[in-house]
């Protein structure tokens, strides 16, 4: 689960998570990285890059990102920068 913002402050620590979990998929044969964003209300430009960049790594190894439990305001968001098509969404709060 992730807490907080996704933005210049949080987007580089989440980046180092990330990066640190693809090694250990791709170590272990590949899979998919599943990130709860129920705690996350808001993502910047910098935020937003951070997730499409996790998503192009993951479909770059066979796998992929998908995000559960999204906010209407990250969903706006996604629909905003039309980048929507690019996530796979599991799941949605109201």
């Amino acid at each position: 689960m992730i807490a907080g913002d996704i933005d210049m402050a949080g987007g580089p620590i989440l980046e180092d998570a990330m990066l640190a979990r693809e090694a250990e998929l791709t170590a272990a044969g590949g899979g998919d990285v599943i990130l709860d964003l129920s705690d996350v209300h808001f993502i910047d430009s910098s935020g937003l890059r951070t997730l499409l960049a996790a998503t192009r790594r993951a479909a770059g190894r066979g796998g992929s990102l998908e995000l559960r439990w999204i906010g209407p305001e990250i969903i706006r968001l996604f629909e905003i920068t039309g980048t929507m098509a690019q996530f796979t969404i599991a799941s949605r709060r109201d």
